[in-house]
């Protein structure tokens, strides 16, 4: 019997040890581990829509910097990482608190229901973390509201105002108040108003299956480079949206600028040498230029050269620097003459007027004042030698 009572109280014991130290030989964490994670791994959304998963950042090992990447994507499919309101490429990850990222995935309007995978990574020094986060596309129901163009993909150059027109449809069974709204790029425009009626309004109210077309106008900044940008705009009620994805293509624009670093158009030249002039030439359009080439028109009997003779790529907004050499007439008098100096593009062209002060030699001066002292000289000793016969 005591033996018994004290096989009971070692195992009692044993047991008590167990619970109180059971935390301290749990699974270990890993020195410097990274875990990326979500509350929400699998969002549905419609065609169109613009979603949002929101991410966590947690460090178990020391504090660092940590680089953003999606792995993997569905094909056509826009997606990237936001931080404080801008887009993010990396973040910090502390011990003390998790890092907060958004990542935000641009639905297409044409793509079909389905199931579609996304795989991001957050990657450190010493250790990385991947997430599997899943879009769920469905047929639209009957009750969802539409939002519908004829016309999604307009172009034109970066002054253009661009107008689409779109329907938006309440399919529920009650009416429903929309507010409207558009994500474009900073320094874009987007009003709403409806078809017809030149008023801009941010809001509006249909009835239960009636439709209303609205007028839908963009207008790009004018310093927008060439490309196509997309334009996702939504209308919202409650937990009820609909939205449809504009595309801008902008075709940019051609402009040519030739002058020179002060902005002065003037140089000093000597008669038969070459004097070198510092040119600029700018891209002032929306559209990269390619082969521009130079050329100048001068009075007969000078040379005009640059170096380099040819701009192979001139970015949009960019400028290079061109060395002319102007080398005047060995003829030329002293004086103000004017050079022609044009930049040429296929698209394009720029062109300056360069007024050149020539001042002559002063060898030649030099050898006019010797011959002038030797013709003087002559005569003097002329009216020396015969004066007095």
């Amino acid at each position: 019997m005591l033996r018994q009572r004290s096989y009971l109280a070692l195992m009692t014991l044993l047991v008590f040890l167990a619970l109180t130290l059971s935390p301290l030989v749990g699974p270990a964490r890993a020195e410097n581990g990274l875990l990326l994670s979500t509350a929400f791994p699998g969002i549905e959304a419609q065609p169109g829509e613009t979603i949002t998963f929101p991410l966590e950042l947690r460090n178990s090992g020391v504090p660092q910097k940590v680089d953003l990447k999606v792995v993997s994507a569905p094909k056509g499919w826009q997606a990237l990482f936001k931080g404080g309101g801008m887009v993010v490429s990396q973040a910090f990850a502390s011990t003390d608190k998790p890092a907060s990222v958004d990542f935000q995935v641009e639905v297409p309007a044409d793509v079909q229901p389905g199931n579609y995978s996304f795989v991001v990574q957050a990657s450190g020094p010493s250790a990385s973390s991947r997430l599997d986060l899943q879009v769920i596309i469905k047929e639209v129901a009957s009750g969802s509201d539409k939002m519908t163009t004829d016309y999604p993909v307009l172009s034109g150059t970066s002054s253009t105002t661009f107008q689409f027109r779109v329907e938006l449809t309440n399919n529920g069974a009650q009416e429903r108040s929309y507010s409207l709204g558009a994500q474009a790029p900073p320094g874009w425009q987007v009003t709403f108003s409806p078809a017809y009626d030149s008023k801009q309004i941010a809001s509006l109210s249909l009835k239960p299956g009636k439709s209303q077309d609205l007028d839908v106008t963009v207008k790009p900044p004018q310093d927008v480079k060439a490309g196509t940008y997309n334009i996702p705009i939504q209308a919202i009620s409650g937990s009820s949206k609909a939205g449809v994805v504009l595309k801008v293509n902008i075709t940019g624009t051609y402009s040519l600028e030739l002058t020179t670093p002060s902005g002065r158009l003037n140089a000093d030249a000597i008669a038969g040498r070459e004097s070198p002039v510092t040119l600029v030439v700018k891209n002032t359009g929306s559209a990269d230029l390619a082969n521009i080439t130079l050329a100048a028109n001068a009075a007969s009997g000078w040379a005009v050269t640059f170096k380099p003779e040819k701009i192979d790529l001139l970015p949009a907004g960019a400028s290079q620097q061109v060395t002319a050499f102007i080398k005047p007439s060995p003829k030329a008098i002293a004086g103000d003459y004017v050079v022609s100096l044009t930049a040429s593009a296929q698209e394009t062209s720029g062109s300056a007027d360069l007024r050149v002060s020539v001042r002559t030699s002063t060898l030649w001066g030099l050898l006019g004042v010797i011959l002038v002292l030797i013709v003087i000289g002559a005569v003097a000793w002329t009216f020396r030698k015969y004066g007095r016969r």
